[in-house]
């Protein structure tokens, strides 16, 4: 008897330094209740704590879900990314880091039925909740609903949570070498996804993002840090170009609007002064929130 079956689904799962999260991202994944198989590839880069102690007990306890990838050196985030993915043997790539979690059994099941009924879907994605424990709280990443097909104008400049993507395996395999070059992939990752086809949207909580101060992202957007823009300019360029400008209005635009937030993050209050409409739209902005919510304060 084959133990490990062609599964349908394999589990992107990319960890360092997560003792503390690991086990809970893991439990979520074997959890999954599904009517095809599926497997759980897990890339640990050379963790200094005892994350890679954990993976490797459970990879022992449940060798027909969780397969681990025991780098000899530390890689790094991209490359990390890059060795589980090739290692996955899935029609479809669920992605998450080991730091977040699943909280619906039926997360995998619901998602590889919309890309079977959707074949013109290229990723599919959920709504999660964002936990800071730091501050003890917790919200919504879509305050709002989506529509449930969405296309590269709709999406392409929101950002996703990680753990709520589901997408078509060959579609990631297909990224540029250069990918590796860049800080962060998880946007090229989601612009190359729906240059190849449309997003689907489930409206379900299904997943965990616990936001953490000190993540690559978060610290570059709060302080402005150049090469964090640096890096995202030359993400979208490269992009462009390596699509023949299929999507060039939008990229510009997007282009636009992040060289105009690093220049607030860089002035501050003073941006306000140099830019005085910009300041106006933001109080009558912070006005109508009031409004809003004057109940709150009665």
């Amino acid at each position: 008897m084959n133990r490990n079956p062609q599964p349908l689904v394999s589990v992107r799962v990319v960890t360092y330094n997560h003792e503390r999260w690991i086990a809970q991202c893991l439990e979520g994944i074997l959890m999954q209740r599904t009517a095809f198989p599926f497997e759980a590839v897990v890339g640990e880069d050379c963790s200094t704590d005892g994350t890679r102690a954990i993976v490797e007990d459970y990879a022992r306890r449940f060798p027909d879900r969780v397969r681990a990838l025991l780098h000899d050196t530390n890689l790094g985030a991209q490359m990390n990314s890059c060795r589980v993915r090739q290692a996955c043997r899935g029609k479809y790539l669920a992605m998450i880091e080991g730091d977040d979690y699943w909280i619906d059994p039926l997360k995998l099941q619901r998602q590889a039925d919309f890309l079977d009924a959707h074949p013109e879907v290229s990723l599919c994605f959920h709504n999660a909740l964002i936990l800071n424990e730091r501050l003890a709280a917790t919200r919504l990443f879509f305050e709002a609903p989506l529509k449930e097909i969405l296309d590269f104008d709709d999406i392409h400049a929101q950002s996703l949570p990680t753990a709520s993507l589901m997408v078509r395996a060959e579609i990631p395999a297909s990224q540029p070498e250069w990918m590796l070059n860049i800080r962060g992939g998880d946007r090229l990752f989601r612009l190359w996804c729906l240059h190849h086809g449309k997003a689907g949207y489930l409206d379900r909580i299904m997943s965990v993002y616990r936001r953490q101060a000190e993540g690559l992202d978060s610290a570059g957007r709060h302080t402005g840090h150049q090469a964090y823009y640096d890096g995202i300019l030359f993400t979208l360029r490269e992009f462009d170009k390596a699509t023949g400008f299929a999507h060039t209005d939008s990229i510009r635009r997007e282009i636009k609007r992040l060289r105009r937030d690093q220049l607030h993050l860089r002035l501050g209050p003073v941006y306000h002064l140099l830019r005085p409409g910009h300041g106006i739209v933001r109080l009558k902005e912070y006005a109508k929130w009031i409004r809003q919510k004057r109940h709150l304060f009665n």
